[in-house]
């Protein structure tokens, strides 16, 4: 851990309570601190919405005393509509410090700073996201420093004035018997508590939380075609309490210098993906907050998590170092300056069994040595049977801006990109990033759609990535789908995708056909066909061509759908240069949709 004398006096007035901007501020102004002294319930580990109501789900509040003097905390309560209740929680008196609102201005700032490197696209207390100022780059820099010292200084505080409350709700109780998708139910949360003179008081909060639709199941024109082989449906982008500069288990890393809203274990976490219908998830702590002995345990808890019926892929998020010549840069950058680092991305590696290294456990330290590049990091994960996802590409924060040493498939690089990440708060795959993944596969790499939440706090829907397991659902079974890009990206909707000849000849996505050149005749005709099933939207079914080296993909077929089936494209097969196909299904008012992983067709001599 590095510091400047002028850095230390920063921790200094922030550890005060002044949560101050650096002495040489930016010309923009940041709002002024929120005037509460009082006991709030802060909602950050609450669920927002489930699909199964057969089971008991763990939740969670930030208990936060904003309060000079300390309070009492005597009893949590959760009651459904009607005053049933839910959860109820014996505090015993428990002592929780004032800090006379610091900590409560602390999480302020954090949602006045892009939400992409404080993940607060959602359960936002003080400032609504489409209200949130566009700070400039200097504000901005100013702001996120200032929190780095705000966080370090609460992390290093002998008495904290927040506590992480968890509790299990029954989802039966929630949902009557024969609730219906899109139905709400309310949550009321109630925290009773004794002020210094001894006055008993109380906190309410209400939750909102809905019931999902069911993914879509395949058509009967895929089961025709595919028989009845399952897919599964999971998040590759899943942060745990080892993810907490406060709060953390076993305990904090000091290097999450924005994360103090408290999480879950990664038992608590497949509770709630399995309360959401997922099949499976990838634990995918940071690796600057892990040591050897502490993977091991990851390793261990991933494979005594596993059931028959819901798997959990021991992973981790690497810092890697960025190589080459960049095609921008992101604010990050300037934070890994800040700690005397070198730029980074971050990558998803899925299905390993040893640890690793990127970045270390310190303040500011995410960015140091030992760091890695990209073909390095590949290379190693590959070797142990894993596959590795580039990781929001085009973030403002820890995004891949160096393309120049980043091979795909074809040579032994990343296996695929995350197109959609569910903390950024979408309801559709992020168009940057697909613009960033189709770009790479125009330039000739060979890259899979997948796609992660990347939560911080509860488990929440989003563009999943489902998978085709084309043998027993087994973690082996699994992983080698995953790796294979037998997947498509969807918050509900079905796809996917063949590529067929008249000799009846087929592959299905992720397939990567190699076909020597002179064996193909003139105009050879090939068929494209998208299997879909809306779950009732109505929308458009798009179906793509691209070929390495022209700069945009052609469009084959635009055709609006509603319920399930399949359309078709017709292709001529490309002699000139390498050509992948894929499909996209996007909902009309925008509240959906899927993307499959491509056929891709290589040239041989």
């Amino acid at each position: 851990m590095r510091f400047t004398s002028r850095l230390l006096l920063l921790v200094g007035a922030v550890g005060a309570g002044l949560l101050t901007r650096l002495p040489a501020g930016p010309p923009e102004p940041v709002p002024t601190a929120l005037a509460d002294t009082g006991v709030h319930v802060l909602p950050f580990g609450l669920m927002p919405g489930v699909r199964r109501t057969e089971s008991r789900v763990p939740m969670q509040v930030q208990l936060l005393n904003a309060r000079e003097t300390a309070v009492g905390l005597l009893r949590f309560e959760a009651r459904a509509v009607g005053g049933a209740l839910l959860a109820g929680l014996d505090l015993a008196g428990e002592r929780l410090p004032g800090d006379g609102g610091a900590a409560l201005e602390l999480h302020r700032m954090l949602e006045l700073a892009d939400p992409h490197m404080t993940h607060r696209h959602a359960n936002r207390v003080f400032v609504p996201l489409d209200a949130r100022p566009v700070l400039g780059p200097a504000a901005e820099a100013a702001l996120l420093e200032s929190i780095a010292r705000g966080v370090e200084a609460l992390r290093l505080s002998a008495e904290r004035s927040l506590r992480n409350l968890s509790f299990e709700v029954d989802l039966a109780q929630v949902f009557p018997a024969g609730a219906q998708p899109g139905d709400e139910a309310v949550l009321d949360l109630t925290l009773l508590w004794r002020d210094a003179a001894g006055v008993v008081r109380s906190t309410q909060r209400s939750h909102l939380l809905q019931l999902l639709a069911p993914y879509a199941a395949p058509p009967a024109a895929w089961t025709a075609r595919a028989g009845s082989l399952r897919w599964a449906a999971g998040d590759l982008h899943v942060h745990n309490c080892r993810d907490q500069a406060v709060g953390g288990c076993p305990q904090d890393c000091a290097a999450e210098s924005f994360n103090v809203t408290g999480s879950f274990t990664n038992a608590q976490l497949k509770a709630q993906f399995q309360a959401l219908g997922f099949d499976y998830f990838s634990t995918s702590t940071h690796s600057y907050c892990l040591n050897d002995s502490e993977f091991t345990q990851v390793v261990q808890e991933s494979n005594g998590l596993d059931e028959a019926d819901f798997k959990v892929l021991c992973g981790t998020e690497v810092s890697g170092k960025e190589t080459g010549a960049q095609t921008g840069s992101d604010s990050a950058d300037a934070l890994c300056a800040l700690g005397f680092g070198v730029p980074v991305h971050h990558m998803g590696a899925h299905g390993i069994t040893q640890r690793k290294p990127g970045g270390q456990d310190g303040f500011l330290d995410f960015c140091d040595s030992p760091i890695f590049g990209v073909r390095y990091n590949a290379d190693v994960v590959r070797n142990e049977g894993g596959f590795t996802v580039v990781n929001h590409p085009t973030d403002a924060y820890f995004a891949f801006n160096s393309t120049y040493d980043l091979p795909g498939i074809e040579g032994n690089g990343v296996d695929g990109v995350e197109i959609w990440n569910g903390s950024g708060g979408g309801t559709v795959a992020s168009a940057a990033y697909l613009d960033w993944w189709i770009t790479r596969m125009l330039q000739g790499r060979i890259l899979y759609a997948y796609s992660g939440s990347d939560t911080h706090d509860a488990a929440f829907d989003f563009g999943s990535t489902h998978v085709l397991v084309d043998s027993a659902f087994s973690e082996a079974s699994l992983r080698a789908g995953l790796r294979r890009g037998r997947t498509y990206v969807s918050n509900g909707p079905f796809l996917a995708i063949t590529l067929e000849d008249n000799h009846g000849r087929r592959a299905v996505m992720g397939d990567v056909a190699a076909v020597r050149v002179a064996v193909i005749p003139d105009n050879y005709p090939l068929t494209v066909s998208a299997y879909f099933d809306t779950g009732g939207a109505a929308g458009r079914v798009r179906i793509y061509e691209g070929r390495v080296g022209e700069t945009t993909e052609r469009l084959l077929a635009d055709v609006p759908v509603s319920g399930g089936g399949v359309t078709t494209a017709a292709a001529l097969a490309v002699k000139t240069t390498h050509s992948w196909y894929r499909a996209e299904f996007v909902r009309n008012d925008g509240a959906g949709g899927a993307w499959a992983s491509p056929v891709f067709v290589r040239l041989l001599p």
